[in-house]
């Protein structure tokens, strides 16, 4: 029987030509929150961040959000996953918020990817696998099984 189920989802929008906004929200019985961020296409820059706190456990944990505008300023490369944990304040701040902020990255680059690869080709998938793949290894090496490089 499950007893506990918790919910993240996230979403990607054009904001005009040069900006993507990626939200990410999360969702259980004792948290709703989200992360925004807008980022500069050409230069994969993050411009804007924001976060919410709707509901959390504990009332201090409202004080951790500030922490979200710390990701202004970067660069989505390779590494930032790490320095979203140094700015995610670890015992000050809050693991939700830096998970949701990983998670707008990770959705922000994936898509500009696609815009890299062609728009039209990364929705609708029509290459074959191989293609596909070697297209794309260059931004996910290593990433996952199919981007393994030797």
């Amino acid at each position: 029987m499950e007893i506990y189920e918790r919910n993240i989802n996230a979403s990607v929008r054009r904001d005009d030509e040069m900006h993507i906004i990626t939200k990410a929200s999360l969702l259980d019985l004792n948290h709703n929150m989200r992360v925004e961020i807008r980022v500069r296409i050409a230069d994969r820059m993050i411009v804007d961040a924001n976060g919410q706190i709707v509901k959390s456990p504990f009332a201090i944990c409202s004080q951790t959000v500030k922490f979200v505008k710390n990701m202004i300023g970067l660069k989505i490369e390779r590494g930032i996953t790490q320095k979203l944990s140094h700015l995610f304040g670890r015992a000050e701040g809050c693991t939700h918020l830096y998970e949701l902020a990983v998670e707008t990255v990770r959705l922000s680059s994936n898509m500009m990817l696609g815009f890299s690869a062609g728009d039209k080709e990364w929705i609708e998938r029509k290459l074959p696998d191989e293609e596909f793949i070697a297209r794309a290894k260059e931004f996910l090496a290593n990433s996952c099984l199919p981007f393994k490089t030797d």
